[in-house]
């Protein structure tokens, strides 16, 4: 399965869940350093370590992801490794103070508003999940022998779009609600 680390910034729980659960719906494991307690250990060693056996860095930007040093060596680190980085950034950060994300392509995100960017997200990350398909050792003929790769990937898609309506009438009923 593919893997995301996402960085961000423990003071962004809303928004972070957000962007996870669009994530997850596309069938990818999500790394967040927080669930992943482990007493003794470097922190430093364990987000390197989470971050070698991830395929992708998600970095959510927000001020106070802006202001993060955990978030900015989370960056450094994916660098080094070649990772690819999709960032995330809230419309209200200065975007003179990306640093190394200056140079990378980003999604903009008005989080009282999120499901166009949420949108864009998952249409960032659906190649890496075809491409993770793809090179998977199981085929797909032996999974379901009636079903080329082409219905999988249809099937896969149709999955995504019920995904974002789902959650696009979950937002809505929220706000309605309130």
């Amino acid at each position: 399965r593919l893997k995301v680390f996402l960085s961000h910034s423990t003071r962004d729980r809303s928004e972070v869940e957000l962007v996870k659960r669009q994530i997850e719906a596309l069938g990818v494991d999500v790394y967040l350093a927080e669930h992943d307690p482990k007493p003794g250990t470097s922190i430093a060693a364990k987000i390197e370590a989470a971050l070698k056996a991830s395929h992708i860095l998600v970095v959510l930007i927000t001020t106070h992801g802006l202001n993060s040093n955990y978030v900015h060596q989370e960056i450094g680190i994916a660098r080094a490794l070649q990772k690819p980085i999709i960032p995330v950034i809230d419309i209200n950060v200065d975007t003179d103070r990306l640093g190394m994300l200056t140079e990378v392509e980003w999604l903009e995100v008005d989080f009282t508003q999120p499901t166009e960017a949420l949108e864009k997200l998952t249409t960032s990350i659906q190649p890496f999940v075809v491409n993770q398909i793809q090179t998977m050792n199981v085929s797909l003929i032996n999974i379901a022998p009636q079903m080329d790769l082409a219905t999988g990937l249809v099937i896969f898609g149709l999955g995504a779009l019920l995904t974002c309506l789902v959650f696009s009438i979950a937002q809505g009923g929220a706000s309605n609600g309130s």
